[in-house]
C-alpha cells in the first residue's frame, strides 16, 4: 500500500522593527494560512525597544517570538529564525505585506518533486491606500547590464507571461529550501537591508540550485513602508550594497558598469543639487555609499575568490536566467 508524501513543515519568518501596526494587519492575514500543525509563523522583533515584542506576544500568543536586543538589519532578523528552524521549508513575508488567501499553499507547491529547488518568489502587488492593488510590485529579481538589481514587472498591471524561471527571489514574499540555504549560507548580515537577496540569489544559483516565480501565490506590499524609497538609510544602503554585491559576483564588465553608473548618478545629483537641496543631499548619500563600498573592497574580493573555489555553476550559465548576454 503506498502512502502520500509527508506534508513539508513550514516557518512563516515576519522581521519587525518599531512597527507593530503593521506586523500586526502581516500577522493577521497569515492566520489562515497556519491551519495545519505542520506550519507556524514566527516574528523576529529586531530591537525595537518601543513595546512592540510585548504587545506582539501578549496579542498573538499563538505566534513565536523571537526577541533580539538590537536592530542588526533584515538579514540578521531572518537569520534569527532561520538558524534555530527545523521547517524543511522557510516562507518570508516583510511586515508591511499582506498575504491573500492560498499564498503558502501556492509558493511552496513548487518544491514537491523537484529537489534542485532552492526558493520560490511570490507576485507581490502593491497596495495603494484605497486598499486596491493595480499594479506588479515583483514577480522576482532580476539584473541589468550594469549590476543593478531590480523588481521584474515593476509597476506593469497584469503580466500574464512572465516566465517561471527569474534570476532570483524577491524577500519580501519568498519560500527557500532549508537545505539549500544550510548549502550555501545565511543571508549577509554585513548588508544590513537591501540586495540581501540579490546576494543570495547569485549564490544558490552559482551551487546549482534553480528559483522559480510562482504567480498564484499572491502578497500586498506597502512599498517601502519601513524605511522610505528616498531616506538617507535606503540611498546610501542601497547604493554601496549594489557595488558591493556585483564586486562579489558579477562578471567584471558588469562590475565596471556599475561603478560608472554609479559615479554618474552621484555627478547629477550634485550638479542639480546646485539649485535643489533634495538632490544635493542625495549626492552627499550617495557619496558615503560609495565610501561604504570602497572601505568593503578588500574583504569582498577575498570573498569572490571563496565563492569562485566553491561554484559548481559559472556566471555567464547563470546569466542566461537574466536574459543578459554573457559580460
Amino acid at each position: 500500500m503506498s502512502h502520500p508524501p509527508s506534508l513539508p513543515t513550514v516557518e512563516i519568518v515576519v522581521v519587525n522593527w518599531k512597527r507593530y501596526d503593521l506586523t500586526t494587519a502581516c500577522i493577521d492575514s497569515l492566520r489562515p494560512e497556519v491551519v495545519d500543525p505542520s506550519r507556524k509563523v514566527t516574528v523576529v522583533d529586531n530591537g525595537s525597544q518601543d513595546g512592540s515584542a510585548e504587545r506582539l506576544a501578549d496579542e498573538f500568543p499563538w505566534v513565536d517570538l523571537i526577541a533580539l536586543s538590537e536592530n542588526g538589519g533584515f538579514a540578521a532578523g531572518v537569520n534569527a529564525a532561520l538558524a534555530r528552524t527545523s521547517a524543511d521549508i522557510v516562507v518570508l513575508l516583510n511586515n508591511d505585506a499582506l498575504a491573500t488567501p492560498g499564498f503558502v499553499d501556492h509558493l511552496i507547491e513548487p518544491f514537491h518533486g523537484d529537489p534542485e529547488l532552492g526558493a520560490t518568489t511570490a507576485r507581490l502587488l502593491l497596495l495603494e491606500e484605497d486598499g486596491t492593488s493595480r499594479l506588479t510590485n515583483s514577480t522576482g529579481n532580476v539584473l541589468d547590464a550594469s549590476a543593478n538589481g531590480g523588481d521584474r514587472d515593476w509597476l506593469v498591471p497584469d503580466p500574464t507571461d512572465s516566465p517561471p524561471d527569474v534570476f532570483g527571489f524577491c524577500g519580501g514574499a519568498c519560500a527557500l529550501r532549508t537545505r539549500a540555504v544550510t548549502d550555501v549560507g545565511l543571508l549577509d548580515e554585513s548588508l544590513f537591508m537591501y540586495y540581501e537577496d540579490t546576494d543570495l540569489s547569485w549564490r544558490l544559483r552559482r551551487k546549482g540550485w534553480t528559483i522559480r516565480y510562482v504567480r498564484d501565490a499572491i502578497a500586498l506590499h506597502r512599498h517601502a513602508s519601513s524605511s522610505g524609497a528616498d531616506s538617507e538609510l535606503f540611498v546610501v544602503t542601497n547604493t554601496r550594497n549594489r557595488l558591493v554585491v556585483a564586486l562579489r559576483h558579477a562578471p567584471w564588465g558588469m562590475v565596471r558598469r556599475a561603478l560608472l553608473r554609479t559615479a554618474a548618478r552621484l555627478a547629477l545629483d550634485a550638479l542639480v543639487g546646485i539649485r535643489d537641496s533634495a538632490s544635493g543631499r542625495k549626492a552627499v548619500w550617495r557619496g558615503r555609499g560609495l565610501v561604504g563600498f570602497l572601505q568593503a573592497v578588500p574583504a569582498t574580493l577575498r570573498q569572490r575568490r571563496r565563492f569562485d573555489d566553491e561554484a559548481t555553476v559559472d556566471r555567464d550559465a547563470v546569466l542566461d536566467a537574466t536574459g543578459l548576454a554573457p559580460q
